[in-house]
């Protein structure tokens, strides 16, 4: 579960005061409002990139564990975004290879994977398991906008993350595709049980079951000195 208390973003003419906000695993929270207003920022703040523009404070409880001060490598929270970067000079399969933990530590679900022919299996069952096994050997350029979107969150589920964070993760696709791709990744996060966190423009893209803030509802413009 992802827990957000007492946050408050503040910029020099307004500040955003938000109510204490849980995710349940395999819950999904969208974060809805106008350009400008915070989303992506709120999203980076969960990640651990801290934004030099506004001032954040608040705490982040991820599992039970303050998180609010940790790095972002051990934060163990996915990102999702419009622009799915993939590394060119590797395949599907081996883009997916790179992202599975390589500390067993970081791992208490599954044992760790440590050479390269047991990660290479890993990536694959990933990939067999919804029916992706055909994109193993392509290269990124060679992917469509809807196969680059499903390939990106299988690399970030393949980390094992405790929180996905979307931002606008399938903006650049078609209207049809993009219908299709969101019931395909909020049916992969719902059965995995990850908490996900999700910014938005479009209200089409928001699943019913889905809860809603928007930071316009918290918005107050600060006193001029």
């Amino acid at each position: 579960m992802l827990e957000i208390i007492n946050c408050q973003i503040e910029a020099k003419t307004w500040r955003i005061t938000l109510p204490d906000i849980d995710v349940q695993k395999g819950e999904l929270l969208v974060i809805t409002g106008p350009s400008g207003i915070g989303k992506s920022t709120l999203l980076h703040w969960l990640l651990g990139n801290i934004p030099q523009h506004v001032a954040i404070k608040g705490q982040i409880i991820l599992s039970g564990i303050n998180i609010t001060h940790l790095a972002i490598e051990q934060r163990r929270v996915g990102l999702l975004m419009q622009d799915v970067y993939l590394f060119p000079h590797l395949n599907v399969q081996d883009n997916i290879c790179f992202a599975l933990p390589k500390n067993p530590q970081l791992s208490s679900k599954k044992p760790p994977r440590s050479s390269k022919k047991q990660r290479r299996a890993a990536a694959m069952n990933m990939l067999e398991q919804i029916n992706l096994e055909h994109l193993a050997t392509r290269y990124p350029q060679n992917l469509s906008g809807g196969e680059r979107s499903r390939v990106g969150l299988i690399r970030a589920l393949a980390n094992q993350p405790q929180v996905m964070l979307l931002d606008e993760p399938f903006a650049a696709l078609d209207p049809s595709t993009r219908e299709q791709m969101g019931a395909w990744a909020f049916q992969q996060l719902a059965e995995q049980n990850i908490p996900s966190v999700m910014v938005s423009h479009d209200v089409e893209d928001i699943p019913a079951s889905a809860k809603q803030i928007c930071l316009a509802d918290y918005y107050q413009a600060s006193e001029q000195k």
